[in-house]
């Protein structure tokens, strides 16, 4: 009572100090820019915003509907939100409209409406005015529905603008004749030469120095192919929290307890019970035991010794009847396994030809033949079997079972899952055997293809998992590590603590997932923050009790690559403009292709029946450059040197072939035309994308 009263002295100071801690709380995220959600919208496409209630919602509905990971399906509505605003904002700057005219002709078009008895007519047609009373009626008497058919009906008409506006496109695409005359003449021109290369191999690298400057300048010149995404990356160490020899132990002591019968005293009727051993107890009551001790169900089926898994399936397959095996550890489980029953040829496969008739159970409505013609052709099939006839190919061509395609082949089967003169025919007869019997599914044309003995087993399993003790050591360790990397390096700690070291590079933004460790989308927006520095370190969880250290080793802006970032791959390609340059201002004054070969010991050698469609040169390799120079000059002439792929070139042009004019190019004016059109399809949804300015938060929620 002293200390209820002291309490209600001091009321106004305890709701002074819990209404700032709850401010703190609250302006937590203003001071410090860490709030939990941004206010900002997830996207910003032109003049159009998503917020994330709507976002979340198409998020939530692809995780469900197609079974997506989270950032798969938050990547998958971003397109379609993005879509969805770029063909809002660009069907409105045009006026595209849909009116009801044009809902009507989908509606007459879709199989979906038109083949719907309740929208068509006396004469099979698609009726608008029966369809527009079901809806009215809708409105009225099930405003759910309605609702629903709103939603139909606004996708309906984005998919009909899309169309139209898909179709507006294509009206403006065009192929002309001299379009369709060049195409034919790039294809089929032919060009025959004389050239001598001098291939860049054969200029030493170690005359040249390829310098910072040198790359830089190489990256301005090619800029389109060296943009590049933001991106970090890690390193990282783990410290997993797995069961420790002491923690097995544990587990396996647990089942040992179930070797031996039990004694032990019932509170409520006042009697000592004895509980069986797993050897002791009885088959009936088997399923309840295992239920009750064992963290896997217990599997009341027969089994062949193939469909046993783990490193024991041998050994539990050759247990006699009620012998009891364990405790052994398999698939990260502790088990005891005890042999309930075993069945010599328990389980066979085979093979049938059903050849049903007329009133049989679930005979198609197209089989017409009668119960004594089925039996006359079953027979008739059976002897074609035994004969040497393909079994797989009759049945294929004849069973009228679900089996057919298949050659006839069953799953393997117990006497119990089929019916009774089917399993009574396979289990009586050898392997190899064939026979017809009768059903009330008709008659089968069987051929016994295999026997299998079967065991049944009652495995009672408990997981292997670490102690409280393990979870808190391996956290202990893993708190010290990350502790001791203020004072000392990554590499070298983790060499001293006996540690794998794993790199993950390139991370993008939205990325979610470590080889090897799936979903660490934790990890990476940590790596993302604005305030984050190459070398800074965080403990992460993962895999419940486990960790990571993870520290950040690079860090890369969105933009132009760095002359450091893509050094590696830059150099050879400076290195070979300079060998070209070196090269061309290496070459003397020449008046025949010798001359040039005999200054840099190479031969001259010869391409025929060239064209600039492929640009490949025989002995060589696709050179555009090349071959393109040599359809601009004239018979005999010789070339400037030419850089190309692989080296420099001199080339003396021939004998150029023009191709035989065609009475008509309309063949080639329709394929040019369908291929733009195509191309147009494919990418105009892209192209509209880039008439807008796009915003993408994603990273600010995800």
């Amino acid at each position: 009572m002293a200390i209820l009263g002291k309490i209600r002295e001091r009321s106004i100071f305890l709701i002074f100090i819990i209404g700032m801690a709850l401010l703190a709380f609250v302006f937590t995220g203003v001071f410090d820019g860490n709030s939990t959600q941004s206010q900002e919208p997830v996207l910003i496409v032109g003049d159009a915003e998503v917020a994330i209630d709507e976002f979340s919602r198409q998020v939530d509905f692809a995780e469900r509907s197609y079974r997506m990971t989270s950032m798969q399906a938050v990547n998958f509505a971003f397109e379609q939100s993005t879509n969805t605003k770029v063909f809002e904002q660009t069907f409105e700057d045009l006026g595209l409209e849909v009116g009801k005219n044009h809902i009507e002709l989908f509606l007459k078009s879709d199989p979906n409406f038109s083949s719907d008895p309740q929208f068509v007519n006396e004469n099979g047609a698609f009726d608008p005015q029966r369809f527009t009373d079901f809806i009215l009626d809708l409105r009225q008497n099930n405003p759910q529905g309605f609702e629903q058919w709103k939603a139909q009906e606004a996708s309906i008409k984005n998919n009909i603008r899309v169309k139209n506006y898909q179709d507006m496109v294509n009206a403006g695409i065009n192929v002309t004749s001299f379009e369709a005359q060049q195409d034919y003449a790039l294809q089929n021109d032919l060009v025959d030469i004389e050239y001598v290369r001098i291939p860049l191999t054969s200029v030493a690298d170690s005359l040249f120095a390829v310098t910072e400057k040198d790359i830089k300048a190489y990256i301005n010149e090619n800029s389109a192919s060296y943009e590049q995404d933001a991106s970090r990356s890690v390193r990282y160490v783990q410290f997993d929290v797995v069961a420790t020899p002491d923690d097995k132990l544990r587990v396996e002591n647990e089942l040992r307890n179930l070797l031996t019968d039990r004694s032990i005293f019932n509170e409520v009727s006042k009697q000592e019970e004895i509980i069986p051993s797993l050897a002791n107890v009885s088959d009936t009551a088997i399923a309840s035991y295992v239920s009750e001790y064992s963290e896997v169900p217990y599997n009341d089926a027969f089994v062949s010794e193939t469909e046993l898994s783990g490193n024991y399936a041998s050994t539990l397959f050759k247990l006699s009847k009620g012998a009891v095996f364990g405790p052994y550890e398999d698939n990260g489980y502790s088990n005891l396994t005890k042999m309930i029953a075993k069945k010599k040829n328990g389980k066979a496969k085979a093979r049938h030809i059903l050849v049903a008739f007329k009133g049989a159970a679930r005979a198609q409505e197209s089989i017409s033949r009668s119960k004594s013609q089925a039996r006359k052709k079953a027979y008739a099939l059976l002897r074609k079997a035994r004969s040497g006839s393909d079994f797989a190919q009759l049945a294929r061509e004849n069973s009228d079972g679900p089996s057919g395609p298949n050659g006839g082949d069953l799953p393997e089967f117990t006497k119990e899952e089929m019916v009774a003169p089917f399993s009574d025919f396979v289990f009586r007869n050898r392997k190899g055997a064939k026979g017809v019997v009768e059903t009330e599914f008709g008659y089968h044309v069987i051929e016994v293809l295999d026997k299998k003995d079967v065991v049944k087993l009652a495995t009672i399993s408990k997981k292997l998992i670490p102690s409280d003790a393990t979870a808190n050591r391996v956290y202990t360790e893993a708190s010290q590590f990350e502790f001791d990397l203020k004072e000392t390096d990554f590499e070298d700690l983790a060499k001293q603590k006996s540690l794998a070291v794993r790199e993950v590079n390139n991370l993008k933004i939205l990325d979610e997932s470590f080889p090897g460790l799936g979903n660490q989308r934790q990890v990476v927006q940590w790596a993302f923050e604005e305030d984050r520095k190459v070398s800074d370190v965080k403990r992460f969880s993962y895999n419940t009790d486990s960790f990571l250290i993870v520290q950040v080793i690079s860090s890369k802006n969105e933009g132009l690559a760095s002359a450091t970032d893509v050094a590696a791959a830059v150099t050879p390609l400076v290195l070979n403009e300079k060998k070209k340059a070196y090269i061309v201002d290496q070459i003397e004054e020449y008046s025949t292709l010798e001359e040039v070969a005999n200054q840099f010991g190479q031969t001259p050698s010869t391409a025929k029946a060239m064209n600039r469609f492929a640009a490949m040169l025989a002995g060589a390799s696709k050179e555009p450059k090349v071959i393109g120079a040599a359809f601009s000059m004239t018979s005999g002439a010789l070339s400037e040197p030419i850089a190309g792929n692989t080296g420099v070139y001199v080339v003396k042009a021939t004998t150029t072939t023009p191709a035989t004019a065609l009475p008509s190019y309309a063949g080639y004016k329709s394929s040019l035309l369908n291929n733009a059109k195509q191309s147009a399809q494919q990418e105009f949804t892209a192209a509209l994308k880039k008439t807008y300015t796009i915003v993408d938060n994603r990273h600010l929620f995800y």
